[in-house]
């Protein structure tokens, strides 16, 4: 019954895709369908196959013993299939045709019921069956796919033995022979693990044996990538290959909202300085790597809200070797996912499901209580004044806090923006068809992800559906994805509004309810006629922060395999995406508390009305050429790539609303003043070829090369080609002879390669010149233009060259590999200084060389393995360095820019300065010999030796580097019976950092505000005093609002050696035995529980998720197949 009933959804299923492939479907039409027109007189058999294959490209194969009985043939025919043609001219000869691919063989007939199959089960050594195991007998060119239960069925000849050959990546190749007879034979097949081919590389254009690849690339699983997390590819991606620096994002923390900053093998291009307050990311990264998510360009905000569900594989292509597929725009190391194959021949559902739990981590923050804070005003001098009467009125108002302190108030304010973010996950995927003819697979995905301030979440919804048919030597396939995001960020606003509030300060009055001020002038605050608005106050009245997108992307991809040795593939992929934020800050908001006067009270409250739209088309074509003879292999590949990539977004301001109503941004009264509408447009083409080689003579020597030319319409007009290229050497010294008796040496290769690659990663408009239009002024009703910004029509691409030597090795139990690598980057886009002379200040153009290098080894050891689990140990180290070589002169202009910018006494932030020999990274400051003890003062140490008082920005030198030297992870994970356990931790060390919370909450601090405990236990107060931090009131003298005028400047007294260990993932699972799981019809049952970001030890304490804070998650997953 129940196959009955699976038998009907496939019929079902089948109706719909034949009906959505219908186009593509008509292009594949059999062979034996397709029609000749003949007209043949007494012609030989040679000629008549002759006539057939020029007019049908088939091929065909005979015995000229065999067919030396035929008559002269003649036929006359129009628009007459090849199948009936044949049967006319073989009729009553004795011999039968048969067609595979495009290949027809003629052969004797055989009597009906001759014919026979294999069949069995092919498994693995531990008894697992594979599915999609290839099952070929070449000389007769049949082939099958094993099935998701690992069964195979395939016709064999009758009248003579044959070879049938079982190919599975990761595993021996096995043949076996049968032998000729009459009856059916089933054979069950083992394959084992063969340590050669355990590894593809998936470069996203083809695929190569990890053995014969000369490049630096890792790939991971979806099993690995799941094993350290189940929220996001980055969170894993972070946790298990340190070469991608995801670094800590010390403002906005674990905020869902916020894609990660990452980078690849060092810093390459100077940051953009393209500032831009629009929420959509369209605009790239400079130092972010290229995404390739199924052979097709990508972002990384499409990363991170795909369903990790739908990945096979991740793959790393770090040095030119691996990456100079991709050409101008490599540079940055390129992140290859392949989403799950299609394979067996069984309707299968999955179903996916995960709780999650996100909890505050706010042990970073160190601040002072009620009681402290009070403390720290009266030792301060907050409470005394040289006038009687201003000394009257703060003795009052010191008592009615301190008496309200003695009845127990300390507000925790950090608390009441927070909560412990519960989010869900839920996953169904849905696999019907045969993998050998028209097979389909459905992915939906509801992901809601709720971070921990309140009112912050990001929603998910996403469909899949990926299709494929396959029809002899043509393979087509189509993935369609859709996803509608939702996005809020919190009303609360930012996280430092409650950091700062006085703990003495209330939230709420004594019924609860949300009061307006904390502190009103009613309540003798500090200032007369000050109010302390209350941030809570704002989640009361409307505030709100969304935004939404939604994208569709269609790939379509094509594959003929012309011979067993030449293959042709075709790629189509159209994206669209639409968004829309909207910011609402009612009338009423804390933002407008200052709008007291009749001129500003009508500009009140503020509607920012977000909306943007992007799209991309891109098609490629490649044909490749795989042959092996004898001791030689022999690849090739050719291509020819062409896109069109466009997006704009526009945002508008404005303010005036008449009470706190969220209605439509057309409510306002008008634009905010001195503002109108912003934005930005790009488009950009680009077409390019690619030729790629290989050859590997006895899987002992290995040589690739790699070519691209590409042309961009974003480089300037002298400058649109590029060229890229890469050439790589391998020796598996392991093949040798001398080394075949050596059995505990499984592998050990040596690798190099050298080549160039590109970085294109800036806009449209730095190479052409725009122009802006006069608002409000016309002539004869005509607008006037201006210049907005030079064009730079030599302007070209940054250009990166990569040197890399490696090692592979595998030793017994240990899988070890090495790579050291200098790769120098030149042509850096940034701005340089021209005459104003010129009309402007700056121009976009190509300068400098900044050389990365580095080291990086990966390590895995198997502990125990057998038939009832494993215990395997891993870990990996990077070394970095970056050192800017030369800059121009050019560049110069700005550093001294960036010199006058730290004269300016109330600048407290160390300037970026770009000197030769030094990291594009370095932190500059002027040297600090500490707090004199007699007078709490500063003691600076000039460039001479000497020391001062007075801070001289003309002393800063180079202090620290804040890009560490080392990272690393390490970690286990174990399975017996089912039960598995896996941890991991990371670190960084040899790093510096400017500790901003010393500057901001310890010294540079406004009094009206909380401070931290520090302030309280470690400034100096009084002469002979040991100290690290100086008196507030000694130099730095306050406003009528309590802040400094003059600031703490940048010291090397906060420059603090960082080095950190976390905690990065706990995790644990539980793989029901068969015996449970049958019985509930299922082919799987698994449950699982991660723990990530569990605790960071650091070397430096330092405020972390200032604007929004970090977190803790916990989440429980179930996953079942039926």
């Amino acid at each position: 019954m129940r196959k009955t009933k699976s038998r009907e959804r496939i019929r079902i299923l089948s109706l719909v895709v034949v009906l959505l492939l219908l186009p593509t479907m008509m292009f594949a039409i059999p062979e034996s369908g397709k029609k000749v027109t003949l007209n043949l007189e007494s012609v030989t058999v040679k000629d008549f196959f002759d006539a057939l294959r020029q007019q049908t490209g088939l091929s065909f194969v005979y015995n000229t013993e065999q067919t030396k009985s035929l008559k002269p043939i003649t036929i006359h025919v129009k628009d007459e299939t090849v199948d009936n043609v044949l049967r006319t001219v073989l009729n009553g000869t004795g011999l039968t045709y048969s067609m595979e691919r495009d290949i027809v063989t003629i052969s004797k007939a055989e009597q009906q019921g001759d014919k026979r199959s294999a069949t069995g089960i092919v498994s693995d050594e531990e008894g697992a069956p594979l599915p999609g195991v290839n099952v070929v007998i070449s000389d007769l060119q049949r082939f099958a796919i094993t099935d998701n239960n690992g069964k195979y069925n395939i016709e064999i000849p009758t009248n003579t033995a044959c070879t049938i050959t079982f190919s599975y990546i990761g595993m021996s190749t096995q043949q076996v022979m049968i032998n000729s007879g009459r009856n059916d034979v089933r054979k069950n097949i083992t394959l084992k693990s063969d340590t050669k081919l355990d590894e593809v590389i998936v470069t996203g254009i083809y695929t190569r044996k990890a053995e014969s690849f000369t490049g630096a690339a890792t790939t991971i699983s979806s099993k690995d990538l799941m094993r350290v997390g189940n929220q996001n590819v980055f969170q894993s991606l972070k946790n298990l290959d340190p070469t991608i620096y995801i670094a800590d994002n010390l403002n906005m923390g674990s905020d869902p909202n916020t894609t990660p900053t990452m980078s690849m093998r060092g810093t390459s291009s100077f940051p953009t300085t393209e500032a831009s307050s629009l929420k959509s990311n369209y605009q790239n990264q400079p130092n972010q790597p290229l995404f390739i998510l199924d052979g097709f360009e990508t972002t990384a905000q499409h990363i991170m809200d795909m369903d990790m569900n739908r990945i096979e594989s991740l793959t790393i292509l770090k040095d030119a070797s691996a990456k100079a597929l991709y050409g101008s725009k490599a540079a940055n190391g390129v992140i290859v996912i392949e989403t799950k194959r299609l394979s067996g021949n069984e309707t299968r559902i999955e179903y996916n499901g995960s709780l999650s739990f996100e909890m505050p981590d706010l042990t970073s923050y160190d601040l002072c209580n009620s009681s402290e804070k009070l403390e720290v005003e009266r030792i301060e001098g907050v409470y005394t004044s040289s006038s009687p009467q201003d000394q009257e009125r703060l003795t009052a108002l010191y008592n009615s806090r301190k008496k309200l302190v003695l009845e127990g108030l300390d507000t925790y304010w950090m608390s009441k923006p927070l909560r412990t973010g519960i989010g869900h996950k839920h996953n169904l995927n849905i696999e019907l068809g045969d993998s050998q003819s028209l097979r389909a697979i459905l992915d939906l995905t509801y992901n809601q992800v709720t971070g921990v301030m309140k009112g912050s979440d990001r929603k998910n919804i996403s469909g899949d559906i990926n299709i494929s048919y396959r029809r002899k030597k043509f393979l087509f396939k189509n993935i369609l994805s859709v996803i509608s995001n939702n996005s809020s960020d919190s009303p609360y606003g930012s996280f430092n509004d409650y950091v700062k509030m006085n703990p003495y300060w209330q939230a709420t009055d004594t019924n609860g309810r949300i009061l307006r001020y904390a502190e009103s002038p009613t309540a003798n605050s500090l200032y007369t006629g000050k109010n302390i608005a209350n941030p809570l106050y704002d989640t009361t009245i409307g505030t709100s922060f969304t935004s939404s997108y939604l994208s569709f992307i269609d790939n379509f991809y094509t594959e003929w395999i012309i011979t067993p040795d030449w293959k042709a593939t075709l790629r189509i992929g159209v994206s669209q995406k639409r968004n829309v934020a909207d910011s609402f800050y009612p009338a009423d908001h804390s933002e407008f508390v200052t709008y007291t006067t009749a001129e500003l009270i009508p500009r009140r409250g503020k509607y920012i009305l977000e909306n943007g739209k992007s799209s991309s088309i891109s098609s490629d074509l490649n044909i490749n050429y795989n042959k092996a003879f004898k001791k030689h292999t022999i690849f090739g590949n050719a291509g020819f790539f062409i896109s069109e990539n466009q997006y704009s977004a526009y945002q508008h301001t404005a303010e005036g609303f008449a009470n706190n109503q969220k209605a439509d941004i057309t409510f306002a009264r008008q634009y905010a003043e001195n503002s109108t509408p912003i934005g930005y447009a790009s488009i950009n083409r680009e077409a390019s070829f690619l030729f790629s080689a290989s050859y590997d003579y006895d899987n002992r020597y290995l040589v690739d090369a790699t070519m691209r030319e590409s042309a961009s319409s974003l480089y300037g007009s002298d400058k649109r080609w590029a060229n890229s290229w890469s050439f790589g050497v391998g020796w598996n010294i392991h093949n040798e002879l001398f080394f075949k008796d050596k059995d505990w040496i499984k592998q050990l290769k040596l690798r190099g390669s050298i080549g160039l690659t590109g970085n294109q990663n800036f806009n449209t408009n730095a190479a052409i010149g725009t122009y802006k239009y006069f608002a409000g002024i016309t002539y004869q009703g005509l607008s006037g233009a201006y210049l907005n910004n030079l064009p730079n029509h030599g302007l070209m691409w940054e250009q990166k060259k990569d040197y890399n030597i490696g090692v592979d090795m595998r030793i017994a139990g240990l899988s070890l590999s090495f790579d050291y690598y200098t790769a120098d980057v030149k042509n850096m886009l940034t701005d340089v200084t021209i005459p104003t002379s010129t009309g402007f200040n700056s121009v976009k153009d190509n300068l400098g060389l900044v050389r990365n290098s580095g080291i990086e080894v990966k390590a895995t050891y198997t502990v125990w393995q057998g038939k009832e689990g494993f215990f395997n140990l891993y870990g990996s180290l990077v070394y970095t360095k970056n050192r800017i070589v030369h800059l121009s002169e050019s560049m110069r202009s700005y550093n001294e820019k960036m010199r006058q910018q730290a004269t300016e006494k109330t600048n407290s932030t160390p300037v970026a300065l770009y000197e030769d020999g030094l990291s594009m990274n370095t932190i500059w400051a002027v040297p600090s010999a500490g707090i004199d003890p007699q007078t709490g003062n500063e003691i600076y140490i000039k460039k001479d030796g000497s020391y001062t008082y007075v801070y001289d920005s003309n002393d800063i030198v180079p202090a620290g580097d804040t890009t560490p030297k080392y990272r690393g992870t390490a970690g286990f994970s174990a399975e017996y019976k089912g039960i598995g356990l896996n941890a991991t931790l990371s670190f960084l060390a040899g790093s510096q950092m400017y500790n901003t919370t010393l500057v901001n909450r310890v010294e540079n601090i406004n009094m009206n505000y909380n401070v931290d405990r520090r302030v309280l236990t470690g400034r100096w107060q009084t002469p002979g005093q040991q100290s690290q931090y100086k008196s507030l009131s000694d130099k730095n003298a306050i406003d009528a609002y309590g802040n400094p005028t003059e600031m703490t400047r940048p010291t090397t007294r906060f420059i603090q050696n960082r080095n950190e260990l976390s905690i990065s993932s706990i995790s644990a699972y539980y793989e029901f035995p068969k015996t449970i799981y049958q019985k509930l019809h299922m082919q799987r049952l698994r449950c699982a529980v991660y723990l990530n970001d569990v605790y960071t030890f650091s070397s430096i304490k330092i405020e972390r998720g200032t604007a929004y804070p970090f977190a803790r998650t916990l989440s429980f997953s179930l996953t079942g197949t039926f």
